[in-house]
């Protein structure tokens, strides 16, 4: 996020970075702190032990699902963005309905800076926290903050495929 401290009577505008991503971790959902929508998804995931079921179809409208390959430092590529997502919300139809190519969000220092949770929910461990950043997106910034859920998914007990759902709330946005 970029900070703006105050420019006086001489003009000046000192900008100041503050990018902030902070893992909550699930406990705060379980202590009610979470967004409530974010928080029933949880719910209905954990209660499915991390398999997909018939409880995943109420949740679709506001994931993005990605697949289980990381790649260097960045995040898995999406193949689902929802029609009420955050990720569509923020980068925007277009960016939402390409078709051809692995999809990526359009700032590469928030992908860098959003793969740790990719990570951990790979690795079994449900990921929640909080972000506070600026985002270009083409040639335009954005500050935004938002929290997120990343879980790993399994589509049945004897698959070794995965995917992880996304679930952010975006918690304040504007325009620079």
């Amino acid at each position: 996020m970029t900070e703006r401290l105050g420019t006086g009577n001489w003009g000046a505008l000192l900008t100041k970075n503050r990018t902030v991503f902070t893992e909550l971790g699930i406990e705060a959902i379980e202590k009610g702190l979470a967004d409530p929508q974010l928080s029933s998804f949880y719910d209905s995931m954990m209660s499915s032990s991390g398999l997909v079921s018939e409880k995943l179809r109420e949740h679709m409208p506001y994931l993005s699902l990605c697949s289980d390959k990381l790649d260097g430092l960045a995040p898995p590529p999406i193949f689902y963005v929802g029609r009420r997502s955050s990720q569509r919300t923020l980068f925007g139809e277009d960016w939402a309905m390409q078709q051809g190519e692995e999809l990526r969000t359009p700032d590469e220092e928030l992908e860098h800076a959003s793969a740790e949770a990719y990570r951990a929910a790979l690795e079994e461990r449900p990921y929640y926290g909080y972000a506070r950043t600026a985002v270009d997106i083409g040639g335009r910034t954005v500050e935004i903050a938002f929290e997120r859920l990343v879980i790993a998914l399994r589509p049945s007990p004897q698959s070794d495929r995965r995917f992880c759902a996304y679930f952010g709330v975006i918690q304040d946005l504007q325009k620079l």
